[in-house]
């Protein structure tokens, strides 16, 4: 009863700033929460991102909290990935871990930044009254940029079948001299239809979330929608599995072109893809993810640890993607 009472009053607090952001005619910005949405799992990049109706676990805190629910004591897992020909660095650290037994609790960290920036601003030299200039070496300094993520994540089992679960987020953003903070939250529920068919829904920034920079201006995130479906097949005569999944996803922030499909503000996007298993140790994985890149990846499942990896093909000037994961179960 504390943890809800205390979400209770966390989640109060966000209102309340909220109404004062909204009374001082502050506006959603498109894409302000972008860097939000880059997901930190191998196996489900592998998949397409598809991931809102998977029990995947630890990894579920990003995706769907109330798919932590199949943790059965603790679990723990790592992420690392370079983009952009290797100038942008991200990274996922997440604990989860049965309390009680109906719940789990969460914790997590994400990290994205690009190290190193040079920063020529005040170097320019004027060196004629014509206006012609040069750069003076001498004066060009470093700079990061890096956004955080913390998460602490709460899942509950209902009724058996159903599994609801939230995260409350604490961002943190560095450009150079500038910064900015803010929080939010997401509200999932998984339900399982049948033994193998399970479907989900994650309502990201449910109350929109509020970034505040410390030059004055302020960004709100509108929420998104992700709904998806997953169906386990069990073939035993060839020990083996297949889990095909996919998701839909809805934003109100009037996207257009990079969008799927678009009615009015509202647009469409989805993300599909499938899992092969053999004798749940060795895994393929195929998908489209929303911006219809292509991901593969592949999994190695040994005693207490499971090893992922996942390939998105990028334009290539900007370089492909290898994602590392690692989940260790406890």
């Amino acid at each position: 009863m504390k943890i809800f009472l205390l979400i209770g009053i966390i989640f109060s607090l966000h209102y309340y700033l909220l109404s004062h952001a909204y009374a001082e005619g502050f506006h959603f910005r498109k894409y302000a929460g972008e860097f939000m949405d880059i997901g930190v799992d191998a196996r489900a990049q592998g998949m397409g991102g598809a991931f809102s109706s998977v029990e995947a676990g630890v990894t579920s805190i990003y995706y769907n909290p109330a798919g932590m629910i199949n943790v059965q004591k603790t679990q723990i897992s790592f992420m690392h990935t370079q983009q952009m020909i290797s100038s942008v660095n991200y990274d996922f650290f997440a604990v989860a871990h049965r309390q009680g037994k109906n719940r789990i609790l969460g914790i997590s960290l994400i990290r994205l930044g690009i190290d190193d920036i040079k920063d020529s601003r005040q170097a320019q030299r004027i060196i004629s009254q014509n206006g012609d200039w040069n750069i003076d070496w001498n004066q060009i300094k470093e700079f990061n940029a890096s956004d955080y993520i913390f998460m602490f994540s709460l899942a509950q089992q209902w009724k058996k079948k159903w599994a609801l679960g939230i995260n409350l987020k604490l961002v943190r953003r560095n450009l150079a001299e500038n910064s900015a903070n803010g929080f939010g939250f997401d509200l999932g529920m998984q339900r399982r239809i049948t033994q193998g068919l399970t479907l989900g829904a994650n309502l990201k920034n449910i109350t929109t979330t509020l970034l505040v920079w410390n030059t004055g201006e302020k960004e709100l995130v509108k929420p998104a929608l992700y709904f998806g479906a997953s169906y386990l097949m069990n073939i035993q005569k060839i020990n083996s599995s297949f889990q095909p999944v996919l998701d839909l996803i809805f934003r109100g922030e009037n996207r257009r072109k990079s969008a799927s499909a678009n009615l009015s503000s509202m647009s469409f996007d989805y993300a599909a893809g499938i899992e092969y298993s053999y004798q749940r140790v060795l895994f393929i994985r195929a998908g489209v993810d929303e911006i219809s890149r292509l991901n593969i990846g592949t999994g190695l499942q040994i005693p207490h640890i499971r090893i992922d990896y996942a390939f998105t093909n990028y334009d290539k000037e900007l370089g492909n993607s290898h994602r590392i994961g690692l989940v260790i179960t406890l």
